[in-house]
């Protein structure tokens, strides 16, 4: 059975494989193997992956695959815990010290970590008689190793190009799995075990790229609909984005007061269409808006995700755009001409919309409101006729046919 793990190792990927290789102990499968390609990610997931490898009694291979790929920090336990550690040509293991999230910069908690990880992986390397120092050296000093250098040092098994070169080098090899010993009798006939539309969608949003892209379009959302309410569909796509973007937090290490600063951001973008401040808002909400943007994400990038920087100043500037044309178009709402001032209505055209007391009252349609109004001339009217407006008594417009 064939597992394919790209991108950071998230809850998602977890449940991914240790799902997997329950299916391949209840089908009696040969081998699993893990196609590997990962910058690392949390601890959490990758001891969970680690648990389901070490009990599993069909053995597990972790391939770092395709040529390029690598098996960083988190990924690196992943391939000393598995029964084959296989890597392509040009592809790389390693730099698996553990980093402080959340803001954190307690040494002692970070000694602390560094240390347990560093047990942990050699004990890793230990059940498979693998270089239990170079394990404890990419803990400790951030080591890393190609294809070449890491089967030279004894770090991994094989360094095979593709599926076929690995079954054919790992066929008749013993190699442990549950703590027991298996000599390997495989076959080339590859089973893919996929992950469903569903995974794969709470993968991608995990990503703090996307993350970041969802929170934005969940602001502008709310923003839209506070500013326009009854449009009902920003606030839907708003509300479905903000939460699809808490989803992706809760799989991600980020920083609460960030979190704080573009709730902070909301208040004060929405306050500035209400009220007048000459920008001052705008500016501040702005600013709340990079700080905070950058303070939750920043700590999943010191585990290997991308920066969120290339999305969060792009939206930053996009959205004092938003809100300067929102506060433009509400600003000259409230400086429109009232309509007590019946100059205004003079010569304009209105839609009849029904027609009541026997001709002698109409409901007309006149920028964007209904208004009653009387006929100063004796025609028949009829739904859909057009009007003029040539006075108005109180709130009820004198009109006449056009």
């Amino acid at each position: 059975m064939v597992l394919h793990v790209n991108g950071a190792i998230d809850p998602v990927i977890a449940r991914y494989v240790k799902s997997g290789i329950e299916s391949a102990n209840n089908k009696n499968m040969s081998l699993v193997v893990i196609e590997l390609d990962t910058p690392g990610g949390l601890d959490q997931s990758m001891r969970e992956i680690v648990q389901s490898i070490l009990k599993s009694k069909v053995p597990v291979a972790s391939f770092v695959y395709p040529s390029g790929a690598r098996a960083a920090s988190a990924g690196t336990f992943i391939v000393e815990a598995s029964s084959l550690a296989v890597m392509s040509p040009n592809t790389s293991i390693g730099a698996a010290h553990p980093v402080m999230i959340g803001g954190g910069n307690d040494k002692t908690l970070l000694e602390k970590a560094t240390q347990d990880a560093a047990s942990y992986i050699r004990s890793l390397a230990k059940i498979h008689g693998r270089n239990e120092n170079w394990a404890q050296s990419a803990v400790l000093n951030s080591q890393s190793l190609n294809d070449s250098e890491a089967i030279k040092e004894g770090v991994i098994d094989i360094v095979a190009k593709d599926l076929d070169s690995l079954v054919s080098q790992a066929n008749g090899r013993t190699v442990i799995a549950d703590n027991n010993k298996i000599v390997l009798n495989l076959e080339p006939n590859f089973v893919y075990y996929k992950m469903s539309f569903f995974e794969n969608f709470l993968h991608l949003i995990s990503n703090p790229t996307v993350a970041s892209i969802l929170m934005m379009v969940g602001i502008y959302g709310i923003i839209f609909e506070l500013a326009s309410p009854g449009l009902i569909f920003p606030g839907i796509i708003g509300f479905i984005c903000v939460v699809l973007s808490f989803f992706a937090l809760g799989n991600l290490p980020f920083n609460i007061t960030g979190l704080l600063f573009v709730g902070f951001a909301v208040i004060l973008f929405v306050t500035e269409i209400f009220v007048s401040s000459f920008g001052i808002l705008t500016i501040g909400g702005i600013i709340s808006l990079v700080f905070g943007m950058f303070m939750i994400f920043e700590p999943s990038e010191r585990l290997g995700y991308p920066s969120v920087l290339t999305v969060v100043i792009p939206a930053a500037i996009l959205t004092g755009l938003l809100i300067a044309i929102l506060f433009y178009l509400v600003l000259g709402t409230r400086r429109k001409k009232p309509f007590i001032d019946s100059s205004y209505l003079i010569d304009k055209e209105a839609e009849v919309k029904d027609v009541r007391d026997g001709a002698k009252l109409l409901l007309v349609f006149f920028d964007g409101e209904l208004w009653s109004a009387k006929p100063i001339d004796d025609q028949v009217y009829k739904v859909g006729d057009t009007v003029r407006i040539v006075g108005k008594e109180g709130i009820v417009l004198k009109v006449k046919r056009t």
